[in-house]
């Protein structure tokens, strides 16, 4: 069963390719605006120098030190860290240890949220009727369903502050302070450190799940109530505990995947020609592959969830009708 989920919510992704092209320039349109400043400053500290010309030809570690202790706003980012998978260590490191970000990113973060909570409706609905959908028709369940994930993501939202400021708090700055205190053998305290970042991780990825399923539950059988859908996704976890995990386990082994083979492939700090712009297409390569994987964790749930409980009611994907017509939209009721 999870094996045919996985599958059929490979295929319901493939077969919507403009879902994940739309994705691709919104992501682009986001940050492009942050980029062109950040290009900007790095024009006015380089200028026509002789540094300008060490940093075409590699890594100018003098210039870069030098920018960064005079650099503000989006330019703090603008780190050793961000070449190649260092980018990817960097941002994993962030979220298990909590670490604040900058303003500016914390802004373009929000609007990204804010859009993705906007599409999420629209691409899940896609992918529960399994079968194309025209522009007027995604949109209009996009809209349906922003302002009861809007309430779904206040939920959300305070669920993640208890997470990473009361439960990351007790656990890493309370439990393991208490517990190393008296230890004088590095290699126990990583490994405690290392089973704290399992069970942090652990319930995260359980609070991913849950608000997952709700997300699915609320958009196949269009549930309005968010309390109704929070309650529906437990219930749903709760009897196919071995399909839901497995899947969502499944769906992170092929992210991992993703992440590894990029790990072989990144690209380090080179030189202007061929190497720099083969560098920036595997990057952009890895972030298609991202939004892909994202993307496919919300297919194959719902591909689960419908191949579990679907029924000619509510939840069974539509028949194909040919030609098609508005009575292809309508639910049969019995």
């Amino acid at each position: 069963m999870v094996l045919n989920a996985l599958r059929d919510g490979m295929r319901r992704v493939n077969r919507a390719p403009a879902v994940i092209a739309g994705l691709v320039v919104i992501t682009f349109l986001l940050a492009l605006p942050l980029g062109l400043v950040l290009r900007g400053m790095l024009q006015e500290s380089l200028g026509s120098s002789l540094a300008a010309d060490a940093a075409a030809s590699g890594l100018n570690s003098d210039w870069w030190q030098v920018f960064a202790s005079q650099a503000t706003g989006i330019g703090e980012t603008f780190t050793t860290r961000i070449i190649g998978f260092g980018a990817v260590v960097s941002n994993l490191s962030a979220v298990v240890d909590a670490q604040p970000q900058k303003l500016v990113v914390k802004g373009v973060a929000i609007a990204y949220l804010v859009v993705w909570a906007f599409l999420v409706g629209g691409i899940l609905d896609r992918y529960a009727r399994n079968r194309p959908t025209r522009g007027a028709a995604f949109f209009s369940a996009c809209g349906v369903y922003f302002f009861r994930f809007t309430r779904l993501a206040l939920f959300a939202l305070f669920g993640y502050w208890f997470l990473f400021s009361v439960l990351h708090g007790w656990l890493f700055d309370d439990f393991y302070p208490w517990a190393t205190r008296d230890l004088d053998v590095e290699r126990t305290a990583f490994a405690l450190r290392l089973a704290l970042y399992l069970v942090f991780g652990a319930v995260l990825l359980a609070f991913n799940l849950w608000l997952d399923y709700a997300k699915v539950r609320a958009v196949v059988e269009d549930r309005r109530s968010m309390i109704g859908a929070l309650l529906a996704s437990s219930r749903f976890i709760r009897r196919h505990p071995g399909e839901t995990i497995g899947l969502y386990l499944v769906d992170a082994v092929l992210f991992v995947a993703v992440v590894a083979v990029y790990a072989a492939v990144a690209p380090a700090a080179g030189t202007v020609g061929w190497t720099m712009w083969l560098g920036l297409a595997v990057s952009q390569l890895y972030l298609l592959m991202r939004l892909w994987v994202k993307l496919v964790f919300y297919a194959s749930e719902v591909a689960l969830f419908q191949l579990r409980l679907a029924h000619a009611d509510y939840a069974a994907a539509p028949l194909p009708v040919w030609p098609e017509s508005p009575a292809a939209e309508a639910i049969d009721k019995p």
